[in-house]
């Protein structure tokens, strides 16, 4: 039977770390299309986190954003085996939960086909009960859509948003429930510090014990 609270995490940075395979990808679109120009460290962990719309906007005009991530894309996809590893005790941490009868679920702004990738490359897509992405979504965070589907869904009156940006602590306080950030982001975690989460981990397995005293008062 199916606990009244949900258990939702981001996935890149989060569950995954591809912020390699991020940075190879966007190396391999800019290389093709702008190839004079050197990525700063700092604007690659910039790219971490926002839609591929936002993040190419601001280097191409708008008709070419399509084809860029198309081209991101094709790269991407092709790659995960080479460049994506699997953050510690992520899979223990699901596998507690799930025996515990905890709704699980994955709201990421990738698209929903680019998650699959990464999750079924580690064999943890069992694991979850739903996994939206951001085809599967009007807005993206720090909007609460993909956040409130999942409640609603499920039936929790509350549940917990795991991510690794602040725009992930900024979904989850706008979609009312619990937030917990992972210090393990290459960009520090001082900024999802100072929108005051209710946790922040140093690993995953943390967060057991955080739901566990929240479920029993």
């Amino acid at each position: 039977m199916k606990k009244d609270f949900a258990v939702i995490f981001d996935l890149d940075g989060t569950l995954l770390n591809t912020d390699l395979l991020i940075r190879k990808s966007f190396e391999h679109v800019f290389h093709h299309y702008k190839p004079d120009y050197q990525i700063s460290d700092q604007e690659h962990l910039s790219f971490l986190g926002p839609a591929l719309k936002d993040t190419f906007s601001r280097y191409f005009p708008d008709e070419m954003i399509e084809e860029l991530i198309d081209y991101y894309r094709a790269y991407n996809h092709a790659h995960h085996q080479d460049y994506v590893t699997i953050y510690p005790h992520v899979e223990e941490t699901l596998k507690t939960l799930s025996r515990q009868g905890y709704p699980l679920a994955v709201v990421t702004t990738k698209y929903r086909q680019a998650a699959l990738i990464g999750l079924d490359l580690f064999e943890i897509t069992p694991y979850f009960d739903m996994i939206l992405g951001m085809d599967d979504v009007e807005h993206v965070k720090p909007n609460p859509e993909g956040i409130l589907k999942v409640m609603n869904t499920f039936h929790c009156l509350n549940g917990l948003y795991i991510g690794d940006n602040v725009t992930d602590i900024q979904a989850g306080k706008n979609a009312g429930i619990y937030t917990a950030g992972v210090k393990w982001t290459p960009k520090g975690y001082q900024d999802m510090q100072a929108l005051a989460p209710d946790l922040l981990i140093d690993d995953m397995s943390e967060i057991i014990t955080f739901v566990e005293r929240k479920m029993n008062g």
